[in-house]
């Protein structure tokens, strides 16, 4: 009894004969309806406990009253399709394991979930079925809600909303208005893409690179109208040196795609105002002192400030050009090297061919120079003339918001004859669009365009008819979720100050560039007025790679067809023929869709094997950044697992009940239940990690299938007492919950029902309470855990550290034990040591890097000879090792 005694529960394990032990599992099987005799896993059962804990899992709201470190975990909200696809089912897998294992670390977690549910899918589907846009919207968001209840995702159902719910887009309308009062909504003549099947306008981000629209496939057409535009622009600066941001992670080759969308800002642009005209056009240049030597302004031929249409010459119209005093005249030509991306050139006289071009065409080249003269002086007389002068890329452009739809944010603007444009006023939002009609484009509504002038309340005005790009209602709705219920503003400041940044943001790489771009604006705006501690809105970024399904075409016509027509000759190889004519047939992994005969119903996967099943093969095989194959091929290795787990259960449920009371007290068990206390800590240590740090689930499912053979090889005397063995059963059953959260907690209830409980006192295990109301399990310790030192990349020397001793390394540390290993420094040799970089992962590992300078020719001969010598030995201690293993 004496090891019974040192883990803190033998008079508990005492309390139980074998006989009462036996009547008392009866009871309970009777009571709770499992039945131990059941070894096998099925489908049915798993379906059964889903059914059993449906209701049971755990409170999954934010509680602001709550001192707990907060995290916000956020997936990208869905367009209301009506039905799930596998990529929802993947990114949504992904935000709640997370969310669900930073509850188990004590986190306040808010997890929220909405509908992106503007824009033309829902506005063409209506007009197909002759219903109200709204209804049909309803109606998805409703079937999708109810999909997503049914994968048990922990999101948090009171802060729903819809973008076309019009307490939500009252507040949309209203930061188009702050927008707007500060110069940074406009409205201007464009030069436009548009699409004559939507019959929308596109945003230059919407047409594909065979200028062709990115939703109906249209060749898009050019139009001038006159549009709405949001200075995103003015940030340009800003948002490229967030992007530099030290609390940035994980951010990776989106970085790249964001600076080469905003460019380098390399220049200026100034606003210069058309003579006689109240518009202005942008110019943009290099050096701020070329505004004061400017001679000229050269546009392209198809600029729309050549309205006449000439190929070359000189226009009657002229720019103001307050640092000079001049006026600037403005010529088309081609015959100047056009900023890239952009079809304004100022001409100057500094630069010799500038000076030529003037006198081609008479234009005066006495300027004075402008080498007196400073950047910042310039810069700061353009800013007290209001011509812009912000840094910017050449072509960059500003956001184009206008729709000339129906279903999307109307924009809140008022048209007067006498007043001219007119903001409308607060008390009136939100301006709301006519649900009584089908399809009609708001400029065609008659009745909801008439209103009066909130200014002179003539009742000649009229209402903006176009509406906000769906973009806008996205560009900000992770801060609504922190507070949607609030009548009084957008959000609360306090709360956005606690909350935000969001700590982890899950979402597919197509919305890398523009959503991302844009939602980077308005946090960047919203923070240069205060309402936000952080600039950048994402503290982490968890980009999924697609879900792709099997598709087969056939290899002459490329039609695609269902696969079962197809016969696969071989499948390593992608070989298939048509079953049919025995045509050869193209098979390919693509993106799932109905035009591709690919697609995968989640509803299905979801009746066959249920839910926990259906998110653990979502995760498992592949990292959540790397495309997914969907192929049934994969489902053994989850379903077998399942089963290993299940039997390990039944086995431990029948050892504990039927052994008798005495522990072995020998050297033999002692040494296989210490296998089960390394076992525990290292695998425990690497599904952290794998959580915590570096997001790949994938390995994280591996490392607990990993602690599940070793739980498996256990000697049935380990099974019955090994107080090590408990802990490791506990700690798979609460590292499985955030993922496989019915069958965890059926796993649970197993296990905290058990007679003799070996680690019953020790506070590691709440014995009363459920599996999401445990603790994340933490590595002992006293447990070695690894410091690993790599020089310029190459892993040269491991360390085992005590894990009390590794969460607690600081890198001065960390440094004077890699300079006292001989692999170390043997390996840096001759060189010098430029820069070393240590991080620490608490729990899991540490990692010190160390950065060599370059060698001398002569250090290199030196240093080579030394290698050789190093690795002949290396290489003599490598088949010493290979004989006595082989002899062995």
């Amino acid at each position: 009894m004496r090891l019974l005694k040192l883990a803190g529960s033998g008079p508990s394990f005492a309390r139980y004969s074998l006989g009462n032990r036996s009547t008392w599992l009866r009871k309970f099987c009777s009571a709770t309806g499992v039945n131990l005799s059941d070894r096998d896993l099925t489908s049915a059962m798993k379906l059964d406990m889903e059914r059993k804990w449906r209701s049971k899992l755990g409170d999954a709201r934010f509680d602001p009253t709550s001192d707990a470190p907060k995290r916000y975990v956020l997936a990208m909200f869905p367009y209301p399709s009506g039905n799930l696809h596998m990529g929802h089912v993947r990114v949504y897998t992904i935000s709640d394991a997370m969310a669900r294992f930073y509850r188990l670390n004590g986190a306040n977690v808010l997890h929220p979930m909405g509908w992106d549910a503007f824009g033309l899918p829902a506005e063409n589907a209506a007009i197909q079925r002759r219903i109200p846009a709204d209804r049909w919207t309803k109606q998805n968001i409703g079937q999708m809600r109810e999909q997503l209840e049914m994968l048990q995702f922990s999101f948090d159902w009171g802060r729903e909303f819809a973008t076309c719910d019009p307490e939500y887009y009252r507040w949309t309308q209203k930061l188009f208005l702050m927008l707007f009062e500060d110069g940074l909504a406009y409205q201007k003549e464009a030069l436009v893409n548009w699409d004559p099947v939507d019959e929308t306008v596109l945003a230059d981000e919407q047409v594909d690179d065979n200028g062709c629209s990115w939703r109906s496939g249209a060749k898009v057409e050019k139009k001038v109208l006159r549009q709405w535009f949001i200075k995103t622009t003015r940030f340009a600066k800003s948002l490229l040196d967030g992007l530099s941001d030290p609390t940035l992670e994980d951010w990776k080759d989106i970085i790249k795609l964001q600076k080469h969308w905003i460019g380098d800002c390399d220049g200026y642009t100034f606003e210069l105002k058309v003579v006689g005209e109240d518009r202005r056009v942008p110019i943009w240049s290099q050096d701020p002192k070329h505004l004061k030597e400017a001679l000229f302004v050269a546009i392209s031929p198809e600029n729309l400030l050549n309205s006449s249409k000439i190929t070359g010459g000189k226009l009657l119209l002229t720019l103001e050009n307050p640092i000079s005093g001049r006026p600037l005249p403005v010529i088309v030509t081609e015959n100047v090297k056009f900023p890239e991306g952009n079809d304004f050139y100022l001409g100057v006289a500094s630069v010799e061919e500038d000076r030529q071009l003037a006198e081609s065409f008479q234009l005066p080249t006495n300027v004075s120079n402008a080498e007196d003269s400073s950047n910042e002086n310039i810069l700061q007389l353009a800013k007290e003339h209001n011509l812009g002068a912000y840094p910017v890329s050449s072509k960059l452009r500003d956001w184009l918001i206008s729709r000339q739809r129906f279903w999307g944010t109307p924009i809140p603007i008022i048209h007067c004859p006498s007043c001219g444009t007119v903001p409308v006023p607060d008390s009136q939002l939100p301006i709301e669009l006519p649900l009584d009609s089908v399809g009609i484009p708001l400029a065609q509504n008659a009745q909801w365009l008439a209103t009066t002038c909130p200014k002179c309340q003539s009742p000649q005005a009229k209402r903006e008819s176009d509406t906000m790009d769906t973009f806008v209602d996205s560009s900000w709705y992770f801060l609504r979720f922190l507070d949607p219920k609030n009548e009084q503003d957008l959000f609360s400041p306090k709360l956005a100050h606690r909350l935000m940044p969001v700590d982890l943001y899950v979402g597919g790489k197509e919305h890398a560039v523009l959503h991302m771009y844009y939602a980077r604006f308005m946090n960047h705006y919203l923070h240069s007025k205060g309402l936000i501690s952080s600039s950048e809105p994402f503290k982490r970024l968890l980009v999924q790679g697609m879900v792709m399904g099997r598709s087969f075409r056939l290899k002459g016509s490329g039609k695609y067809i269902p696969a079962a027509e197809v016969d696969l000759v071989d499948e390593k190889k992608n070989k298939a023929v048509e079953r049919a004519t025995g045509a050869p047939v193209v098979a390919l992994w693509e993106k799932m869709s109905k035009s591709k005969l690919n697609g995968v119903d989640p509803l299905d996967v979801l009746k066959e094997h249920g839910c926990d099943t259906l998110r653990l093969i979502m995760l498992a095989d592949v990292a959540p950044t790397s495309h997914r194959n969907w192929s049934d091929a994969t489902f053994p290795g989850i379903l077998n697992w399942q089963k290993r787990i299940w039997m390990t259960m039944h086995d431990y449920h029948k050892l504990r009940s039927e052994s008798a009371l005495s522990p072995p007290d020998s050297p033999e068990f002692r040494a296989a239940d210490l296998k089960l206390w390394d076992a525990r800590n290292y695998f425990t240590a690497g599904a952290t990690f794998n959580y915590r740090h570096s997001h790949q689930l994938s390995v994280g499912i591996s490392k607990m299938q990993g602690l599940t053979n070793a739980i498996r090889r256990a000697p049935p005397e380990v099974v019955t007492y090994g107080a090590h063995y408990e802990r490791a059963i506990a700690a798979q059953i609460v590292m499985l919950a955030p993922m496989a959260p019915h069958f965890a907690s059926e796993l649970w209830e197993r296990f905290v029902a058990l007679p003799g409980r070996i680690n019953g006192e020790c506070g590691e295990i709440r014995w009363d309470r459920g599996v999401f109301e445990q603790r994340w399990p933490v590595v002992d310790e006293e447990y070695g855990l690894d410091l690993t030192f790599k020089v310029n990349g190459f892993e040269c020397c491991v360390l085992k550290i005590p894990t009390r001793e590794l969460n607690q390394l600081t890198h001065e540390r960390s440094r004077e034990l890699a300079f006292q290993q001989d692999d170390v420094l043997g390996y840096i040799g001759l060189r010098k040591v430029r820069a070393t970089d240590f991080v620490l992962y608490p729990g899991c590992d540490a990692i010190l890097s160390i950065t060599l300078e370059q060698l001398s020719k002569e250090d290199k001969r030196q240093l080579e000879g030394e290698g050789k010598l190093l690795a002949s030995k290396k290489d003599k201690k490598k088949k010493k090792k290979q004989k006595q293993s082989v002899q062995q």
